[in-house]
């Protein structure tokens, strides 16, 4: 089975599960143990433009206000995930740390690998939802997939993921257990609604501050695709 249809598959067994469950859990990044830390959070990501997301993004977003354990994602925060790198720091001692020494060798072995990967378009949507997290199903012919392999195995300290990469773009996190009541009836109107496409030319290593949820992500470095 290929990769794309794997994805399908996967995004449908999520929404399933959320649907037989009767609570949602704390998913927020934004901890006490995250703010302990000094400094910045590196991570390769492809950004989302907001824009191609509207107007359904904000009717999801207002059905969401309903719910107080529900915290959006602004548009500047909207960005699928292809390989975390760890906290920025002199003298990395944790296997979530990395010195800015072994960011830019990573940077720099990852450079030709991105390079040979061509560009691709994405579609996002219908809406789904982690036990902890509402998101937008990705569809991209099955290309994040590699690029996050690709990434993790050329990771500084690559960490085995608590689970298997699917790729998505988080749009609500929930901010702590609770009863889900009518969250799933209330995200159902837009399983299978397609929200927009863009076409992703480059991967991008930000940078983003730990004092605040959803602050900028500022660009370090950027991998450009092939043509």
């Amino acid at each position: 089975m290929g990769t794309a249809e794997e994805q399908e598959n996967a995004f449908r067994r999520i929404w399933q599960t959320f649907r037989a469950v009767h609570g949602v859990t704390d998913g927020r990044h934004d901890t006490a143990a995250w703010r302990d830390h000094e400094g910045v959070y590196a991570l390769c990501i492809v950004r989302v433009p907001g824009a191609v997301l509207q107007p359904d993004l904000a009717n999801l977003r207002a059905a969401l206000a309903a719910y107080p354990f529900v915290r959006c994602h602004p548009d500047g925060f909207l960005h699928i995930s292809l390989q975390e790198l760890g906290f920025l720091c002199d003298a990395p001692s944790r296997d979530d740390e990395i010195s800015s020494t072994r960011l830019d060798e990573f940077i720099s072995m990852a450079s030709d690998p991105i390079g040979d990967q061509r560009a691709f378009d994405v579609s996002l949507g219908g809406v789904n939802s982690f036990l902890d997290a509402a998101f937008l199903d990705i569809h991209d012919g099955g290309q994040c997939a590699p690029i996050h392999s690709r990434l993790f195995e050329l990771a500084a300290i690559p960490r085995a993921p608590d689970y298997p990469f699917v790729p998505h773009t988080t749009v609500a996190h929930y901010t702590r257990e609770a009863p889900s009541l009518h969250l799933a009836a209330s995200l159902a109107p837009w399983r299978n609604v397609a929200f927009g496409t863009f076409r992703v030319e480059q991967i991008e290593v930000v940078t983003m501050r730990l004092d605040e949820p959803y602050p900028p992500l500022e660009t370090y470095a950027t991998l450009p695709l092939g043509q």
